[in-house]
C-alpha cells in the first residue's frame, strides 16, 4: 500500500496546468492508497462510440429493434444494429470530432513530458451533448514522465503498442501514439485495425501445423504480426467487417494510420508524429456533412452534387467556407475547407483553424459567427483577437467591426474575407445549391 501511495503523492509533481484536461487527484485518502478525483458530469467514455453489439442487448430489447429504413434488408441484425448505434451517436463527423480534441489533450501531456500510458475506451470520457466537443482524459495515476530506458509500462488489453506487449519497451510517447491510433481507427472503422480476413480464415491457418504451433492471431495482432486491414502494399489481411476505408478516412488520415500500422509496427521510430494527426482529424471532421439520418460524408469541391452514400439524401444547399494563404505573391495553396447544410435558422460558428493556423488550446474556438435573424443573415467576428476585413459589393475591403448584413445573393456569389496578420488568409464563404447536374 506505501508503494501505491506515494505514487499517488508522485502526482502531485508532475507539471500538470489547468488547460490540461485530466482528472487530477483532489484529495489523497489518509487510510489506504487511493484519491478523489473529479466528477465527469455529462460525460461517458468514448468507449459509448465503439461498435455495439447486438447479441449484448436483452432479449426484449431485440425483438423492438427495427433495422434503419436506409439500410438493405439483406444486411442482418447484428451489422444494421451497429450501424443504427453509429447513426445515432453522431455518425462519422461526430467520431472526428471527438478524437481530435483527445490527440490534442493527450498532446498537451506530451509537451511537458508526461506520458499517459493506459489509453483505453475506458480511460477517455467525452461530452454526451452534440453541441460540445469537450475530452477529459481519467486515471492519472499512471502518470509519469517518459522514461528513456523504461521496461514497464501499464496497458489495456487490444490498445497496447507491441513494444510493450512484448515486454522489450516500457511506455514512451510513441506507444501512446500508437496506442491512441488503435483506439481511434476503431472508433472510426467499426473495426479492429488487424481484424480482417485471417481472422475469418482462422480454421484454415490452424490446421497449418507450422501457424497451430504459434500465437493466436489475437496475440499476434497485438505483438504487431498481422498487417493492417487497409495495408497499402500487403492485402493478405483485407477487411471483412466495418465501414469502407473512403467513407470514414480523407486520404491524408488513411495514410497515417497505413504508416503507424505498416512501418510503426515493428519499429516505434518510423511511426507518424501525433502533433499532426489533430490536425487531419480536425480537417476531416470540417468537410464532413451530416446527413438527417444520422451519418455523414466527405465534400469534394469537384463534385457538382453530393448525395449520402447511406440513404441517398441530398442536402438542398450548403454552406462552404475555404481559407486560401495569402502571400505579396497573391493567394496560394489552400488552407482549409469547412462545409455545414444551409437551413434556415440554423446559426453557424466558424472555428479559429480556418485560418490555416491551428493551436492546440484554440482551434476548435469560434473565430466567425454567421447568424439569421428572421430573413435577414449577419455575420461577424467571435474572437478578441482577430482582425478581419470584409469585401463590400464594389469589391473594396471595409473592417468587419460589427455584424455586417449579409444579402442571400451575395451568399450565393461567394463573400470574401481578409484576415490579417499573424495569418494573412482569404477566406471565401459561399452558399452552393446541390442540385447542379
Amino acid at each position: 500500500m506505501k508503494h501505491f501511495q506515494e505514487q499517488f503523492e508522485r502526482l502531485y509533481l508532475l507539471p500538470l496546468t489547468e488547460a490540461m484536461h485530466i482528472t487530477k487527484p483532489l484529495y489523497l485518502l489518509a487510510e489506504q492508497a487511493g484519491y478523489i478525483m473529479q466528477m465527469m458530469q455529462d460525460m461517458q467514455p468514448i468507449g459509448e462510440w465503439l461498435p455495439q453489439l447486438f447479441k449484448s442487448l436483452a432479449k426484449k430489447d431485440q425483438e423492438e429493434f427495427k433495422s434503419p429504413a436506409w439500410l438493405s434488408q439483406d444486411v442482418s441484425l447484428e451489422a444494421a444494429y451497429s450501424l443504427a448505434m453509429y447513426a445515432k451517436s453522431g455518425g462519422t463527423k461526430r467520431r472526428l470530432e471527438l478524437l481530435a480534441q483527445a490527440t490534442s489533450e493527450l498532446l498537451k501531456l506530451h509537451s511537458v513530458g508526461v506520458i499517459f500510458m493506459d489509453i483505453s475506451p475506458e480511460n477517455i470520457f467525452c461530452s454526451v451533448s452534440p453541441e460540445y466537443s469537450e475530452v477529459w482524459m481519467i486515471d492519472a495515476d499512471n502518470l509519469r514522465f517518459e522514461a528513456v530506458n523504461a521496461k514497464a509500462g501499464v496497458i489495456t488489453p487490444q490498445y497496447g503498442a507491441p513494444e510493450v506487449v512484448k515486454g522489450e519497451s516500457g511506455s514512451r510517447v510513441t506507444s501512446d501514439a500508437y496506442s491512441l491510433a488503435l483506439l481511434a481507427f476503431k472508433i472510426l472503422a467499426m473495426t479492429g485495425a488487424f481484424a480482417g480476413q485471417r481472422f475469418l480464415d482462422e480454421d484454415d491457418w490452424a490446421a497449418d501445423d507450422s501457424v497451430s504451433a504459434g500465437p493466436s492471431l489475437e496475440v499476434q495482432a497485438e505483438q504487431g504480426e498481422l498487417p493492417f486491414i487497409f495495408d497499402a502494399k500487403d492485402d493478405s489481411n483485407s477487411p471483412v467487417n466495418g465501414l469502407p476505408s473512403d467513407l470514414i478516412l480523407t486520404p491524408s488520415l488513411l495514410s497515417y494510420f497505413q504508416t503507424m500500422f505498416d512501418e510503426g509496427r515493428a519499429a516505434p521510430w518510423q511511426r507518424p508524429s501525433l502533433h499532426s494527426l489533430p490536425r487531419l482529424l480536425a480537417s476531416a471532421a470540417d468537410a464532413s456533412i451530416p446527413c438527417t439520418c444520422g451519418m455523414s460524408f466527405f465534400y469534394q469541391s469537384s463534385l457538382p452534387k453530393h448525395t449520402c452514400p447511406y440513404c441517398t439524401q441530398q442536402p438542398q444547399q450548403l454552406l462552404v467556407a475555404t481559407s486560401y494563404f495569402y502571400t505579396a505573391e497573391g493567394v496560394s495553396e489552400l488552407a482549409w475547407t469547412w462545409v455545414a447544410p444551409f437551413v434556415d435558422g440554423q446559426n453557424l460558428r466558424l472555428p479559429m483553424r480556418l485560418s490555416g493556423s491551428f493551436e492546440i488550446n484554440k482551434h476548435n474556438t469560434p473565430m466567425l459567427e454567421i447568424n439569421q435573424i428572421e430573413q435577414d443573415w449577419f455575420i461577424y467576428v467571435a474572437a478578441e483577437d482577430v482582425q478581419v476585413d470584409i469585401a463590400d459589393a464594389s469589391g473594396r475591403f471595409c473592417p468587419l467591426t460589427n455584424q455586417w448584413l449579409l444579402e442571400r445573393q451575395e451568399l450565393e456569389e461567394g463573400v470574401q474575407l481578409y484576415l490579417h496578420a499573424p495569418y494573412s488568409v482569404i477566406i471565401e464563404i459561399k452558399v452552393q445549391k446541390n442540385n447542379a447536374i
